[in-house]
């Protein structure tokens, strides 16, 4: 998988999937590969004020690039 930070990816859990951004590209996790992902709201308020964004590392194997066929079951 080629994600690179800023890239738009779907990230996958029991809840269904949900649009987010990545923040790194895979990276070694304690005991797994994983993304740093935020939402979309994050990366953009931490690039408007100069910051690194905040959020949490995600299973790189349930981290797929761009959107799924259909919408996302996010709601908002």
């Amino acid at each position: 998988m080629a994600v690179a930070a800023g890239d738009r990816v779907i990230a996958r859990s029991w809840a269904g999937e949900f649009e987010r951004c990545a923040i790194t590209g895979v990276v070694a996790g304690y005991d797994f590969p994983v993304v740093w992902i935020c939402t979309a709201d994050e990366w953009d308020a931490a690039k408007a004020e100069q910051r690194d964004p905040v959020g949490l590392p995600w299973p790189a194997e349930d981290v797929a690039e761009g959107r799924p066929e259909g919408e996302s079951t996010e709601a908002g």
